[in-house]
């Protein structure tokens, strides 16, 4: 089949906002060890259970909100939730910056979860854009911002706090000192308002109903024949569907798979991080923000360039099934990798030796095996829809699952964290146990799905 040219104008724009979503989102993460333990009065063994209780509020929020933007894009178009969404980001990371207090903190993580449902409706717009033959080049980009923006956000975060320390000269004032996470916060700030501008001017929307249709759509656009595609004669009558109506298995079995791939990279995330902090005697690596974020930063690198240059070819020649299968089943080293680096350190009389650093770099490229998932989830999902007008709720609906897998697992895997390392459960690494029997449930639903696309 002969491949349909990709809209790139518009997928760009999509791709910036995926960008500015992540690095948002990552750009704490360097310094969110540091500022909980101001919290816990430097008890760095219940870190946990405050980075988990953050989370949580944030995803528990996102589960209230995202069904609601993401059906509403179905009746009133894309862009306008979209602009919404891009809006609350700035807002949200410029007032995290500035806030004092552990509440106030989570209420500026909060705002723009509350008003963002991007993820989602980015999802719709890439699959009424793009056919059976580009599909899978237009998706597997989906995820390479991600990366590039959690790549850029580590970077910031941990370059860029505390900047009275590093550059005395240019930030000595008394307001750097009070606010030492806020200069890269108002980065991201800036970077979220000029992506608005981006996205106000260039997306053409592609809802007829929508409200700014008529002024960004020409006439002599061509349209292509949507990945999830209706017959000429219902075409126009196709309406969005009820809730009752995606729950259907398949359509429910890619959206599960999604939960169980987000739930468990959630987790990830949300230990990793404190892994490379917490000191070595409590399970950690100690390691300072500084070469997190250059950790964290060149993980980010790596997997844009991963994203972009494998998904595509490995679908179109494996098959999206047996890449979802492959890279789900990556989580288990990903678990598995760090209590046996913490061993390693603890035992070794030289601290962290080649092996270790060996170590971390295999688990960081079972980390990008795993990620190649999202984009074949993605296409799942979107073939599985009951028709266009519905690729908005059945993406909402994927994404307010996700949101419960998201309040769940990361809670359960920080919390479990802290308590085995406070009790000492299974040598402190009962969590990673845990994540491991999960993974292997999500190798299990990887299976179930079919070979093809319906």
């Amino acid at each position: 089949m002969q491949r349909t040219p990709l809209p790139a104008a518009q997928i760009a724009i999509l791709l910036l906002l995926r960008f500015v979503e992540s690095a948002s989102t990552f750009v704490i993460f360097p310094f969110l060890n540091e500022l909980i333990s101001t919290v816990t009065g430097g008890d760095n063994a219940k870190v946990g259970y405050y980075a988990g209780l953050m989370e949580s509020i944030r995803q528990g929020l996102s589960l209230v909100s995202v069904m609601y933007w993401s059906c509403l894009s179905d009746h009133i178009g894309r862009k306008p939730v979209l602009s919404l969404g891009t809006l609350a980001l700035g807002v949200s990371i410029t007032s995290f910056g500035l806030s004092k207090t552990f509440w106030a903190r989570v209420v500026s993580r909060c705002m723009f979860t509350a008003l963002n449902s991007n993820a989602s409706v980015i999802k719709s717009m890439l699959g009424e854009i793009t056919d059976h033959s580009n599909s899978a080049d237009a998706f597997a980009p989906l995820h390479v911002p991600w990366a590039v923006g959690s790549s850029f956000g580590a970077l910031a975060g941990g370059w860029l706090a505390r900047p009275q320390e590093h550059l005395p000269r240019i930030f000595g004032g008394p307001f750097w000192s009070e606010y030492p996470y806020f200069l890269p916060c108002a980065v991201m700030g800036l970077i979220s308002s000029g992506a608005f501008l981006v996205l106000f001017v260039g997306l053409d929307e592609t809802i007829k109903q929508g409200f700014f249709y008529r002024h960004n759509r020409a006439d002599s656009t061509p349209e292509v024949e949507p990945l999830l595609a209706s017959s000429s004669s219902d075409r126009e009558s196709e309406v969005p569907v009820r809730l009752q109506e995606l729950l259907q298995w398949k359509i429910m079995l890619p959206i599960l798979n999604y939960v169980c791939l987000a739930s468990l990279h959630a987790s990830f995330n949300s230990i990793q991080p404190l892994f490379l902090a917490m000191p070595v005697d409590i399970g950690g690596l100690g390691l300072a923000p500084q070469k997190i974020g250059l950790i964290l930063g060149a993980y980010g690198v790596a997997n844009s360039i991963c994203q972009t240059l494998l998904l595509g070819r490995l679908v179109r020649r494996f098959g999206v099934k047996n890449v979802l299968v492959v890279a789900t089943s990556a989580f288990i080293p990903m678990f598995m990798f760090p209590p046996l680096m913490n061993l390693l350190v603890e035992s070794s009389r030289y601290g962290f030796s080649y092996a270790m650093w060996i170590m971390l770099a295999c688990q960081l490229s079972c980390s990008l095996v795993m990620e190649l998932a999202y984009g074949c989830t993605y296409i799942f999902i979107t073939a599985s829809a009951p028709n266009k007008r519905s690729l908005g709720a059945t993406n909402g609906f994927a994404q307010t699952l996700v949101s419960i897998g998201r309040i769940v697992t990361p809670a359960m895997a920080s919390s479990l964290l802290s308590l085995s390392i406070e009790r000492h459960i299974l040598w402190g690494y009962a969590s990673y146990v845990a994540l491991v029997g999960i993974s292997l449930a999500g190798v299990w639903l990887a299976w179930k799905l079919p070979r093809g696309l319906q």
